[in-house]
């Protein structure tokens, strides 16, 4: 791993710190990637440094945090390189499963029967259960109506009758 170079910079009065960083090792998402992180304890400037390196100007927000800057930004740029080691290892499952998830298909292929994970003597009872409960809901709503002396179970347009659009005046 290519060694990261440091120094200090003087820019009218303020303390800032530059770190040059090769681009050989490591791509130009993941150095904005860590200077992004830091970005909390310093404003950071990415400038070109020659073919293949950037300069990184960090701007301490207050002197406590220039400190750690250097060495927090190196950790930083280390994690980022790491995660984008996995991201790039992990491309072809998530592109598997983005396009799993639009090609969804609601009705199983030909061939396929859908399982319900029942035995057939459940399912034979199940159909009789449902056999039984649609029979008792027929016998209900046929011939035997219940007398409904407050008028509880009319619909609003039998109460008050069918909207017609006019206003009243």
């Amino acid at each position: 791993m290519r060694r990261i170079k440091e120094r200090n910079l003087k820019k009218q009065g303020n303390r800032t710190i530059g770190i040059k960083v090769s681009l050989k090792d490591r791509s130009l998402d993941v150095v904005r990637y860590a200077a992004y992180a830091v970005s909390d304890a310093a404003y950071v400037f990415i400038k070109p440094a020659g073919k293949s390196a950037v300069a990184l100007e960090f701007a301490p927000k207050n002197s406590a945090a220039a400190k750690n800057l250097p060495r927090r930004f190196k950790e930083e740029l280390n994690d980022e390189q790491k995660r984008a080691a996995i991201f790039d290892s992990n491309r072809d499952l998530r592109e598997f499963m983005i396009l799993k998830a639009l090609a969804y298909e609601e009705i199983p292929p030909a061939g396929q029967q859908e399982d319900s994970g029942l035995t057939p003597e459940q399912e034979r009872e199940l159909d009789a259960l449902i056999a039984q409960v649609e029979s008792e809901i027929k016998k209900e709503s046929s011939g035997n109506k219940v007398k409904d002396p407050l008028g509880i179970t009319r619909t609003w347009e039998e109460k008050y009758g069918a909207k017609t659009g006019h206003k009243k005046k």
